[in-house]
């Protein structure tokens, strides 16, 4: 068992969290509708971010580390300037009800949003607006990874399949599945070819997306996974699961090589910083643990 170096205290559940390009800030979205940015090296409490209507569900900051994107099941995306505090600009209109899960590229130009409207809405973050709408799902969709390129996406939900998407066409490329129960987590590899799903029987599948060839994780998580993330360099798979826990798996063996156990509750996001040397995990406990690998 390995303890975090780090734990940062929220007074409502913690949804997602995010590291800047340089480890020196973290992001951390909650129930209670704000964001909070950390200074890492003191561990102490930066700004916190108040404008969204409901819970802040996805993060991401811009390669400058002064910009902080962010989505709300307000069915918004927010774009921050951390220098100031203030908030740049508000993209809206693109789902009807709750926008549940947000990826971006890497750069942050791009971004794509799922929501239970069963829609998928692909945003030109930089140009303040949305670009179209993916449709092909028949249930809730509750889980989405964008390409660190940002010309692929995933997307995944109730229908327990995992759809693949042009980003720039927004056509799609190629279903994958079925998986045997709902999916509730996605995340792309930097080959952005591979993508992990996790879903609520427990079970990741990572996915070839060019064969539709699988390898299969099970045994581990013995509840949902909600949230997964790869290392930098692809050869870790981070996951968090609502039996409190967080996992690492090497990706070649499909193996668990190391648990990180110190969440009370269901862990909803996790995050590898850039250099792969620390993850940060967001709990249902009120906390964000960031441990050091």
């Amino acid at each position: 068992m390995t303890t975090p170096t780090l734990s940062l205290g929220h007074r409502n559940a913690a949804y997602s969290v995010a590291f800047s390009r340089d480890a020196q800030l973290l992001a951390s979205g909650c129930l209670d509708k704000t964001i909070t940015v950390w200074d890492l090296p003191s561990g102490k409490q930066r700004l916190q971010l108040r404008g969204h209507s409901e819970a802040v569900c996805g993060l991401a900051f811009f390669p400058d580390g002064v910009t902080l994107l962010s989505a709300s099941l307000d069915k918004t995306l927010r774009l921050w300037d951390l220098e100031s505090g203030k908030l740049k600009s508000t993209l809206a209109g693109g789902h009807q009800v709750y926008l549940t899960c947000m990826d971006a590229s890497a750069d942050c130009r791009l971004a794509a949003s799922g929501s239970h409207d069963k829609s998928v809405v692909v945003w030109d973050v930089a140009g303040g607006q949305q670009l179209g709408e993916l449709k092909g799902h028949s249930d809730l969709i509750t889980a989405i990874a964008m390409s660190p390129d940002g010309k692929v996406i995933a997307s995944g939900g109730h229908d327990v399949l995992v759809r693949i998407w042009d980003a720039e066409k927004r056509q799609p490329l190629k279903e994958l599945g079925p998986h045997t129960a709902a999916i509730q987590s996605l995340a792309f590899a930097p080959d952005g070819t591979t993508v992990a799903a996790g879903d609520d029987d427990g079970v990741i599948r990572i996915w070839d997306t060019k064969t539709g060839d699988f390898t299969e994780i099970r045994g581990g998580h013995q509840r949902t996974v909600k949230s997964l993330s790869f290392s930098p360099d692809g050869t870790l798979l981070a996951s968090g699961g609502a039996d409190t826990t967080v996992r690492i798996h090497d990706v070649a063996t499909a193996r668990e090589v190391r648990s990180l156990q110190g969440h009370r509750n269901s862990v909803y996001d996790v995050a590898f910083a850039a250099d792969g040397k620390q993850l940060a995990s967001a709990g249902f406990d009120r906390t964000v643990h960031v441990w050091s690998l």
